[in-house]
């Protein structure tokens, strides 16, 4: 495990975009396969929602082999969304569980401030009333939460590519992910500023081009803006998820004899 400069933080960002201009067709097909069925998933009351969260392991493996497969100058495919299932699934589903159960602590303790009606905007997508808003209470549920969520992100960064390509059990690679983190929060932070940055940018675009349709096309107009905001979209999102391939590359950086194995193209 290294211990890397703040600066590297930034150059993650720029990494993940280099990845995703590699291939960036097969890229947007896989990032929007994966929202879909992620949306699909989220209409199935609860279940879908809990289903959906224990899967987040398996499919972080399979943008980090994604990610890996273009890096190393191989072709991007489509079945990479789900390569991440057949490395040391056992290990990627108890992280899955422990995320979601991590989730659903949080979710519990911000129901003290809120009443639970940040739970039901998460898991049954209930919409809080707008009283919810002027008092506060779900202002401070959620920035409550986010502040528990922190610790739990550190210790799932980098957890399924070490279950997956280093073959750790779930505790040990929860273990050794959060460490990582916490000795890398400096590139965190810089890369934290540089995804602000990054998100700002995206923004910027998406509010030029809603004025521009709407100068064009006027009331018409929304239709036209949903499909103009994919592409913008679908860079957005397979950049992330190749910056988070980049970050794992320069904390745990392949040895000799054990770099991690080519996914099998049968």
């Amino acid at each position: 495990m290294n211990t890397v400069p703040a600066g590297k933080g930034w150059n993650w960002v720029l990494i993940g975009f280099t990845l995703f201009r590699k291939s960036p067709v097969t890229w947007a097909f896989l990032s929007l396969s994966y929202i879909m069925l992620m949306q699909l998933l989220g209409m199935i009351p609860v279940l879908g929602w809990l289903a959906a969260t224990i899967l987040i392991p398996g499919f972080s493996a399979s943008f980090m082999i994604a990610s890996r497969e273009l890096d190393q100058g191989r072709r991007l495919r489509m079945d990479l969304l789900f390569a991440g299932f057949k490395s040391n699934l056992p290990a990627l589903l108890r992280q899955g569980g422990l995320y979601l159960s991590s989730g659903l602590a949080i979710l519990g303790l911000s129901a003290l401030i809120d009443g639970g009606m940040l739970a039901q905007l998460m898991v049954m997508g209930t919409k809080p009333p707008p009283a919810a808003f002027e008092e506060g209470a779900l202002a401070a549920a959620a920035l409550l939460a986010a502040a528990l969520y922190l610790p739990v992100l550190a210790a799932f960064w980098f957890a399924p590519a070490l279950s997956a390509w280093r073959n750790l059990p779930a505790l040990q690679a929860l273990f050794y992910s959060f460490f990582a983190a916490m000795s890398n929060w400096r590139a965190f932070l810089a890369y934290g500023l540089a995804v602000m940055v990054l998100s700002a940018a995206c923004s910027f675009v998406l509010f030029a081009l809603a004025l521009l349709l709407r100068v064009v096309l006027g009331n018409s107009s929304q239709n036209a803006f949903v499909l103009a905001m994919l592409p913008v979209m679908l860079t957005y999102v397979p950049t992330l998820f190749a910056s988070f391939y980049a970050s794992y590359r320069d904390v745990f950086p392949e040895s000799g004899s054990g770099a991690e194995p080519a996914v099998d193209a049968s």
